[in-house]
């Protein structure tokens, strides 16, 4: 298990935890303090929203959102790294799809205001993350100058020819052991990764597609590859032109 797995594991453990605990605290002990505003709520409308059973309905949101990140941290165990990203996912659509829902619930004074914002900040938060997920999901297109090497795409780079001190083809990479900057996925690789014995450098990567073209400059490095196996191995060859001039 690597570095970023094992971290995935505690932060994403520590979180399930804590939504059983508050939906526990919240629907068996009644603590509705720890529902954000309620304790600043006029008394009226602390009873309003009991006798209408907005508590507990946010209780059932955390105990169930716990199950998510639960059953999110046991696939990802299994194997399936994936999990982790899909169960993020699915938490943020389910708890914003009964927020809404249960915003029916709340005192009639602020009912409304409590919609448009809880509305305005879903189209905002699943917008943002559907487009980092679109971005993260495009491919990277290694091209070739006589001056320098140009990555396009999200984390691409430039580096000048001159300062290129290795390129080669290879059929496996090193082990990934963390990701301290970057988009993953079971198939994409993308940003700032540590690898065994090359240290720490940037992937572009389709993880089952060989060859890999490993870049180096120094002790920095880049390592791309395409869907296309023809293409990868025609950028190395591309960069292996203008290197012997």
């Amino acid at each position: 298990m690597d570095t970023t797995t094992i971290i995935l594991v505690i932060v994403q453990g520590h979180a399930a935890g804590l939504f059983f605990l508050f939906a526990h605290l919240i629907k068996k002990k009644k603590y509705y303090g720890l529902i954000s505003g309620f304790s600043m709520k006029s008394e009226a409308e602390q009873e309003e929203l009991i006798k209408n059973g907005y508590p507990q309905a946010v209780g059932n949101i955390m105990s169930n959102s716990a199950w998510i990140l639960l059953i999110g941290l046991i696939l990802l165990l299994l194997g399936l790294e994936a999990a982790i990203l899909w169960s993020y996912g699915i938490l943020m659509l389910y708890m914003f799809g009964h927020l809404l829902y249960i915003s029916k619930r709340d005192a009639k004074r602020v009912r409304k205001r409590n919609f448009i914002i809880l509305v305005s900040v879903t189209v905002i938060t699943l917008g943002g993350v559907g487009t980092l997920f679109y971005l993260g999901e495009q491919p990277n297109y290694l091209t070739v100058t006589e001056e320098e090497v140009v990555v396009s795409g999200m984390y691409g780079l430039t580096w000048p020819l001159t300062e290129i001190t290795n390129v080669e083809l290879v059929e496996e990479i090193p082990r990934i052991r963390a990701r301290t900057n970057g988009f993953s996925t079971s198939q994409r690789a993308k940003g700032k990764y540590r690898l065994d014995e090359l240290g720490s450098g940037t992937l572009f990567l389709y993880r089952d597609h060989p060859p890999f073209l490993v870049v180096q400059k120094g002790e920095d490095y880049f390592i791309i590859n395409s869907e296309n196996e023809s293409e990868t191995i025609a950028w190395f060859e591309n960069i292996g032109s203008v290197l012997v001039k």
